[in-house]
């Protein structure tokens, strides 16, 4: 039988979807549909936007202010008091609301994460793309460069230069970011190496487009995918590179509140009053978790390699 052009035909990606007309899902689409379905992927955007909206929301919500050394902040011996009545997560060794010191510290966490994230996607978009499309000897300038930064371990080259400079939440998102940036800039280079032999890269150079312009309007968008995974999962990545700096003395410096320097100044009361070392290190792992899990969601949801523009434009077909 034949199917006319105004036939209407089930949507084969959604079981039990309402018939639509003939469309064609587009990859962006798919993806989104794909993520959205994954459990694991949406329990970690749950994660995430609790982390988000702690941080935002802190100013407004947080029970205390965020140094505010309370009297009854401290028991009779001068001890933190645990979780519980006034104070719903306890407080530290200066009687500081424990609750309100988290909440902020998920402000520094979050912009040390997105901050490094959006500098390594950029440099390392850049770096590799331009090696990866005009070669030459930019090309090995700039790999070679990428190698040199990548022969030290990340933690290891932001303590030298934190040590021999003023620790900020600034200063500290352009190491940890620059180091990310040559990790991802030789997964865009491999990438890009493979894309400027194909006909379209080929055929745009032979009508003598510029190769700048190929780099963005053809190449770019063939390789965001990976470069948004490697990002999200690169959040991840930072926060713990921040806790441990801050743990250490090398980040960011009391008062100011850090999940790291938190653990540190909590340690002497391990084994009495637990909780400061639990809670921020909870705070550390579910913010991990979640992005984690978030960037596990978009690879499987982005990835080229499946099948995810599905046709159902079925008009004229006998």
């Amino acid at each position: 039988m034949a199917v006319g052009e105004n036939a209407v035909v089930p949507d084969p990606l959604i079981e039990g979807s309402e018939p639509v007309r003939g469309v064609e899902r587009g990859y962006w689409r798919t993806a989104w549909y794909e993520f959205r379905h994954d459990r694991l992927a949406m329990t970690g955007l749950l994660f995430v936007s609790i982390l988000v909206l702690a941080a935002l929301l802190a100013p407004l919500v947080a029970p205390y202010e965020v140094n505010q050394q309370l009297a009854s902040g401290l028991t009779a011996a001068g001890n933190p008091k645990p979780p519980g009545g006034q104070f719903l997560l306890g407080t530290d060794s200066l009687g500081r609301d424990e609750l309100t010191r988290l909440m902020y510290g998920a402000r520094v966490s979050l912009v040390v994460g997105l901050g490094s994230a959006l500098i390594g996607g950029v440099l390392g978009l850049a770096i590799g793309g331009v090696a990866g499309l005009f070669g030459g000897w930019g090309e090995k300038l700039l790999m070679r460069l990428a190698d040199v930064i990548l022969s030290f371990p990340i933690l290891l080259l932001a303590t030298a230069v934190l040590a021999v400079s003023s620790p900020s939440v600034i200063s500290i998102s352009i190491i940890v970011g620059v180091g990310f940036a040559a990790y991802l800039a030789r997964v865009v280079y491999s990438q890009v190496v493979t894309l400027r032999e194909r006909d379209f890269v080929l055929a745009a150079r032979t009508a003598g487009v510029r190769r700048g312009w190929i780099l963005v309007r053809h190449i770019v968008p063939h390789v965001m995918p990976s470069v948004i995974v490697f990002s999200t999962l690169g959040v991840a990545t930072a926060i713990q590179l921040e806790a441990a700096l801050s743990y250490v003395g090398l980040g960011i410096h009391p008062p100011t509140p850090s999940w790291g320097n938190m653990i540190a100044d909590g340690q002497t009361y391990l084994t009495t009053d637990v909780w400061l070392v639990l809670l921020p290190g909870l705070a550390i792992m579910f913010a991990m978790l979640g992005f984690s899990l978030v960037g596990d969601g978009m690879r499987d949801a982005l990835d080229p390699t499946l099948e995810r523009s599905v046709q159902v434009h079925l008009g004229g077909i006998g």
